[in-house]
């Protein structure tokens, strides 16, 4: 009876937690991040539902030496040709990877805390709280003041880092938009260029290379931070024999485009957003 109450109580655990992972769909977010210095970079990582962030992960890296009783472990590949333009005796390496020799040079500054467990005790502050009450709390706060508010972190930069957990946070939104473009023009496409309508800028020419007839290209890119998924791009492309068009109210959003032929057009538009018959 006993063993039968303990899987119902299990049971009941596990669709409490389906339940609440079904109320609002996870994100993922990842950001390089100056959280610290001008000699290293942060890379970090936030899980984000309902813009509550559920976890968090930082680790950070930067061109490090070996140590008389430990060595410095590098980055993948550093023992071949990506190493080969090192500065001399150093490897990049993770600060992770390297807690240890990394955190016994952090004791000639009085630290008392490895650099991992600093990382894990920011992560941990993050875990729980949504990207608005993150933001109030950095918010007109000097670094040196932070660092008593991140329970058992130690580092001078715990704000640093906690803003970039907020960046992270902010990349898991709905800012990334996939477009599966599809040549029917009949030619070779020369030019394909995103510009954004706000700013004016414009992408690279996707089509450089020429985007043969038939062919098939996958296009992703960014929403600026601080815009919102309304804001718009103007599609253009070009062919060999010199027909422009474009399509100046496209979305950021996952979606099939086909570039149509001229006489290919029902309309004034362009493009169709579906793929082609196969």
């Amino acid at each position: 009876m006993k063993k039968l109450l303990s899987l119902l109580v299990a049971l009941i655990m596990v669709l409490s937690v389906t339940a609440a992972l079904a109320e609002g769909e996870i994100r993922i977010g990842q950001v390089d991040y100056a959280a610290h210095g001008a000699g290293c970079f942060a890379v970090i990582t936030a899980v984000v539902q309902d813009d509550v962030i559920v976890a968090a992960y930082i680790d950070e890296f930067q061109f490090i030496g070996d140590r008389e009783d430990m060595k410095a472990v590098g980055v993948p590949n550093s023992d071949k040709s990506f190493g080969e333009n090192y500065p001399e005796g150093k490897v990049l390496g993770s600060k992770r990877a390297n807690s240890d020799l990394y955190s016994l040079n952090m004791q000639r500054s009085g630290s008392t805390v490895q650099i991992a467990a600093n990382y894990d005790f920011i992560q941990a502050y993050a875990v729980g709280k949504t990207v608005a009450e993150l933001e109030a709390a950095t918010a007109d706060v000097e670094a040196a003041a932070f660092v008593d508010v991140v329970s058992g972190a130690t580092l001078a930069d715990s704000l640093g880092y906690v803003k970039g957990i907020i960046a992270a946070a902010k990349a898991a939104g709905d800012n990334v938009a996939t477009y599966t473009i599809y040549n029917k023009t009949g030619e070779t496409v020369t030019e394909l260029y995103l510009t954004d309508n706000e700013t004016g800028a414009q992408s690279v020419n996707y089509a450089v290379n020429g985007m043969a007839a038939d062919a098939c290209n996958v296009i992703t890119c960014t929403l600026p931070a601080g815009l919102d998924g309304h804001h718009r791009l103007t599609l253009s492309f070009k062919t060999e024999s010199g027909y422009e068009a474009k399509f100046e109210t496209l979305s950021y959003e996952v979606a099939p485009i086909t570039l149509l032929a001229q006489d290919a057009m029902t309309g004034a538009t362009p493009i169709t957003f579906k793929a082609p018959e196969q």
